[in-house]
């Protein structure tokens, strides 16, 4: 049940406010392989600590994909058929698909450290403000999320995000490789 909670909570702070596109950004093509297959131990992160909680609320087995996603046979994989865009250095652009099948891709942001660690956040189009937004070619909808169409002005508008943010960066979750 608790596993369950924690996967709904960072669900929902995928959805809430975000960058989505009604097709795939990140074509097959340009989709990158930036970490190693294995058995990974996930958990999520407290929003207001910056401290792993709950524990391991998913662990499984990722592959990667022939076509170019990461997936897992481990149910309620809470990224499943993600597929990256490196932004420089360890940082990556995610995309996700819909997990109730719908043509919706979100996007968030992946950082890679030694060892087979990875931290991810789900940036909000309203942590920009308006101007920003209007210079990239952004609008903001009803519910606060930014429809994006171009691959170019996602990854302009993830740039300008970690820009704004620096260092003082608040991860969602958090994976380990198990050994």
């Amino acid at each position: 049940m608790l596993a369950r909670l924690a996967f709904l909570t960072v669900a929902a702070s995928l959805l809430a406010g975000c960058f989505y596109a009604d097709k795939p950004l990140i074509t097959r093509r340009f989709a990158e392989n930036p970490f190693a297959e294995g058995y990974y131990h996930h958990a999520p992160v407290d929003p207001e600590t910056g401290e792993e909680w709950a524990g391991a609320t998913w662990q499984g087995d990722i592959r990667y994909t022939r076509n170019r996603r990461y997936h897992s046979r481990i149910d309620d994989f809470p990224h499943q058929d993600a597929r990256f865009r490196s932004l420089g250095g360890s940082v990556y652009l995610a995309e996700i698909p819909d997990r109730d099948g719908e043509d919706v891709y979100s996007y968030g942001l992946v950082w890679l450290y030694p060892g087979g660690v990875i931290t991810y956040r789900a940036p909000h189009c309203s942590d920009l403000d308006e101007a920003l937004r209007g210079q990239i070619g952004l609008s903001m909808d009803m519910e606060g999320g930014c429809k994006v169409e171009d691959l170019d002005v996602m990854m302009a508008a993830m740039s300008a995000w970690l820009e704004l943010n620096g260092e003082d960066i608040r991860f969602d979750g958090i994976y380990r490789l198990q050994d």
